[in-house]
């Protein structure tokens, strides 16, 4: 029952992020559209990251005011959406694991917001098609293209997969990457909530890609290019993010 409760809680405080719409330089607010007490769970987790984790970032993420936009970061631990959330203007709708989207206590609450359900297997078509629909929406969506969390606080890449450069290419939408290092060195929810840290977000500008003709490419080709470009954008700022040693580093 404890483990279940940890769980219900974690995930709670991963999902309530999402559920705010911060307001914008001109007092708007972005879409979609957040009322009522929900509201102030933007600026609880904005609290959390900021005392809690120290989170630091060297802007807040240059995302387009409106419209659809895929922001791409490596994953270091399970509060990574919480962080990249906290230094956004926009709503960052995600993708969440299967297990966790069917988990009874959260599964309306995952419907409520929008989440993407996925399943592990790498082959799940129809999250796919969800994500493709999220973004012709004008949504956000935050993709970890390592498709799994590397534990090592940010020192290290895993390999990218072609999932996020398959909506990149087929989209259309901008691409944002960030970086993220100083977290938790745990795969566990739990644990990363509790663990206190000196997070860092580092993002870059939106990745250019107006150098491949993704028609003359071919689709094959196209997801390829892109997928490599993205790699080599995270590992820039992998390498720009190190010039600054985290604490840890520094000790």
């Amino acid at each position: 029952m404890n483990s279940l409760l940890l769980l219900f809680l974690s995930l709670s405080m991963l999902l309530l992020p999402s559920l705010l719409r911060p307001r914008g330089p001109s007092g708007r607010s972005t879409k979609p559209e957040i009322h009522g007490f929900l509201s102030f769970s933007w600026w609880v987790n904005a609290a959390y990251c900021g005392f809690w984790h120290r989170l630091e970032s060297n802007e807040i993420a240059p995302l387009p005011e409106q419209g659809p936009a895929i922001l791409i970061a490596n994953h270091t631990c399970g509060i990574d959406h919480m962080l990249l959330q906290a230094k956004s203007r926009r709503v960052l709708g995600f993708m969440i694991a299967q297990e966790y989207y069917d988990f009874w206590p959260c599964h309306l609450f995952c419907k409520l917001i929008g989440c993407i359900p996925v399943k592990r297997d790498g082959r799940d078509l129809s999250a796919t098609r969800a994500a493709l629909r999220a973004l012709e929406q004008g949504r956000v969506l935050p993709i970890f293209p390592e498709g799994k969390i590397l534990p090592t606080s940010g020192e290290q890449i895993g390999e990218i997969k072609s999932g996020a450069a398959f909506l990149a290419v087929h989209s259309k939408a901008p691409v944002i990457p960030a970086y993220i290092r100083g977290t938790p060195r745990t795969n566990l929810i739990g644990q990363s909530l509790y663990t206190p840290s000196h997070a860092r977000i580092l993002f870059g500008p939106p990745v250019d890609f107006s150098d491949l003709d993704f028609e003359a490419l071919g689709d094959k080709k196209a997801i390829l290019a892109v997928t490599e470009r993205m790699r080599e954008v995270l590992h820039q700022l992998q390498a720009e993010s190190a010039k600054t040693p985290t604490d840890e580093e520094a000790a």
